[in-house]
């Protein structure tokens, strides 16, 4: 406020020099002009809103030029970690990104899009899976879920654990070791692939990227070219798949 105050005070200065011109020279010092402001300021306040609207707006506009430019510099990491699995050649039309916990509501909202998507538009999309267990400090199943899916990938059996713990309503340690073998997973295998380390390391290395891109405050949180959806927005990810296909 007191930035804008200043500003006003100095085009207010401004304004008395150019008048002075035309008339006799007038003389006035900084307590004069101020007050001058000041009586202008309150006599239309409305001119302090404008103001400070047009600064929300160019810091927005600033804020999503960042997000932009963090996706930008992280695409290589974004769209191909060989680490990460992907449904959809890597020659796709689209790449969408999702990052993602198993035990986040809007994650499980979102993934009826994500599976009509890639039932839909076959080879024309890649998606891109990012375990983001950023909810395991409360849950306490979110990483265990995370290191599930890495390992039935291991297996060439992500997709069905994926979609199976997305739906599952409640994760606990003996429903996620359920899934996996309801979906067929050898589960000498799998408990040998979970103790592998490089699993906890994928996911932790997934963590310092998502903390690379200012715009990811929570999940789930899509990457589609240089646009970005944070939450189970379908609407916009239609668009701007729609976009994306089409341009």
């Amino acid at each position: 406020m007191r930035t804008l105050l200043m500003t006003s005070i100095a085009t207010a200065g401004l304004m008395i020099s150019g008048c002075a011109e035309a008339g006799p020279t007038t003389d006035l010092n900084k307590t004069e002009i101020e007050e001058i402001v000041r009586s202008y300021l309150l006599e239309n306040p409305e001119i302090i809103r404008e103001a400070i609207e047009a600064l929300q707006v160019k810091e927005m506009a600033a804020e999503e030029e960042l997000n932009r430019a963090s996706i930008v510099a992280a695409r290589d990491a974004l769209e191909n970690d060989p680490r990460d699995v992907s449904i959809g050649p890597k020659d796709a039309k689209v790449t969408i990104v999702e990052f993602f916990d198993y035990n986040c509501g809007f994650c499980k909202r979102a993934t009826p899009w994500v599976k009509e998507a890639i039932e839909e538009h076959g080879d024309d999309i890649r998606v891109v899976f990012k375990e983001l267990p950023i909810l395991d400090n409360r849950t306490k199943t979110s990483r265990p879920a995370a290191k599930a899916a890495l390992a039935a990938a291991r297996q060439g059996k992500y997709s069905a654990m994926h979609f199976a713990l997305m739906e599952s309503k409640s994760l606990t340690a003996d429903s996620i070791r359920d899934l996996a073998e309801e979906v067929g997973l050898d589960m000498r295998k799998f408990d040998a692939d979970l103790a592998d380390p490089s699993i906890e390391q994928h996911i932790e290395d997934t963590l310092i990227l998502a903390n690379r891109l200012p715009a990811l405050t929570g999940t789930p949180f899509f990457v589609i070219g240089d646009e970005y959806v944070s939450g189970a927005d379908t609407r916009r990810l239609e668009q701007l798949l729609e976009d994306a296909l089409n341009g």
